[in-house]
């Protein structure tokens, strides 16, 4: 039986979302209450379901309470995603709720209301980590890190100019494995946006301006950051 997943939003990033699990064969039902965004969602093949979900018998009627795995809240409304997470984690204790802020004291009030996940933008650049996704790896990851109880994160550690891994050739750095993080890969943005690979084995030097690209718990990730950067 195919776990059903709940679309709130067929936005940019809804319906990118929609496609990755779909072909991971998940049963998709997608919400929202713009007749354009629901046009496209069943032109794209979705199930479609039209509401706000400010309502619980509308949560109650696609089966938040009852068979839903997750609820992906990533409407274009700040105020629609914390209200109908807040109101489904009311009526489900261990139903997944991953969700989206801009800042830092969104994703509090996200996390107070119930959030399982929040993808934050100061943590993770939540569209290019779903280019990401394209890659095999970065999908097993993602997928076991949103769709479990994991406390695991992902995060990207901007490498300052005074960065004890500065000049250090990414295949030799090792230090990370002391905080118990795991290192996905690095971007070099001076040069592109293209994603190295840890696994490929690339000899690229770490410098300035780079962005690690880790997964670990919070607070180990917030010990390697301090620590690469001299804080």
């Amino acid at each position: 039986m195919s776990k059903k997943v709940i679309i709130y939003g067929y936005t940019t990033l809804g319906s990118k979302i929609a496609n990755i699990l779909s072909d991971k064969k998940y049963d998709i039902l997608v919400v929202d209450f713009e007749q354009s965004a629901l046009f496209q969602a069943s032109k794209d093949g979705f199930k479609t379901f039209e509401s706000t979900l400010l309502n619980d018998n509308d949560l109650i009627e696609i089966g938040i309470d009852k068979d839903v795995d997750a609820l992906f809240c990533v409407s274009y409304s700040n105020k629609n995603n914390l209200f109908i997470t807040l109101s489904a984690r009311n009526l489900s204790k261990d139903l997944k709720i991953i969700t989206i802020s801009k800042t830092k004291a969104e994703a509090n009030k996200l996390e107070i209301a119930g959030a399982t996940k929040v993808l934050n933008p100061n943590e993770l650049g939540a569209f290019r980590i779903y280019r990401y996704l394209s890659k095999p790896l970065m999908l097993r990851v993602l997928d076991d890190i949103l769709f479990s109880r994991s406390d695991l994160n992902i995060s990207e550690i901007y490498i300052e100019e005074d960065s004890l891994l500065k000049d250090i050739y990414l295949k030799d750095m090792t230090v990370h494995k002391d905080f118990n993080i795991l290192l996905l890969g690095i971007m070099d943005l001076e040069i592109s946006d293209k994603f190295i690979f840890n696994t490929k084995r690339i000899n690229h030097k770490i410098d300035d301006g780079d962005v690690l690209v880790v997964v670990g718990k919070n607070e180990d990730l917030e010990n390697f950051s301090n620590y690469i950067n001299n804080k």
